[in-house]
């Protein structure tokens, strides 16, 4: 077994019959509230293109999903709520970089982690394309927050996929860049998901 420096060894896992059944039966209800977001966004999806619809059904959609319904579910409306969300991004990284076998684990390089944080010259137009614009992100700036799970080049495939399908929408910028904001219906589908999921979960408890 790999395991970095500090990192503690993991428990045993328990085989009790009755536990696995547990667990098992909450596995099979997430990777099916899983399959019903792919399903029910490809319903939603306003381009029926076979190949696009298999692109929908991505890893990497369903991360960008997560994110979007997030970052509204956690209240990041103002200018100001962003500010504070672009810093939390930029702590973090620097948590990162002085982690090297966390760094590692993830994929990433110091150079590309420093890369994805928020700095003098790139802060400033993130807070004013919101500003002038609620919601709207600069591309490369939403490749920045997304650098723990996915390259610029899949962001980017992965906005394209969800312009096309009518998810969200892309203009380019008074800067030249390529702003994207999302039209809401993939945060409701994810929320919904997790509606779900959690009221399956509460009844598979009480019962």
């Amino acid at each position: 077994m790999c395991r970095g420096p500090g990192v503690t060894a993991m428990q045993t896992y328990d085989w009790d019959a009755r536990e696995v059944a547990l667990d098992t039966g909450l596995l099979e209800r997430v990777r099916l509230a899983r399959l019903m977001f792919s399903d029910r966004l490809c319903q939603s999806c306003e381009r029926p293109d076979p190949k696009l619809i298999e692109q929908l059904r991505s890893e990497a959609v369903y991360q960008m999903a997560e994110f979007l319904f997030s970052m509204k579910a956690y209240g990041i409306v103002s200018v100001e709520d962003l500010e504070r969300f672009a810093e939390i991004h930029n702590d973090y990284i620097v948590s990162l970089t002085r982690d090297r076998a966390k760094l590692a684990r993830l994929g990433l390089t110091e150079e590309r982690a420093l890369a994805a944080m928020f700095t003098a010259d790139t802060k400033p137009r993130l807070l004013q394309n919101w500003a002038d614009r609620p919601g709207a992100i600069d591309q490369s700036n939403l490749a920045r927050f997304l650098v723990t799970i996915m390259s610029t080049e899949t962001c980017r495939k992965v906005v394209i996929d969800l312009e096309l399908g009518g998810f969200v929408a892309r203009q380019r910028s008074a800067y030249g860049t390529i702003l994207v904001w999302s039209k809401g219906r993939i945060e409701d589908l994810f929320g919904q998901m997790l509606r779900d999921l959690r009221r399956d979960v509460e009844g598979l408890s009480n019962s």
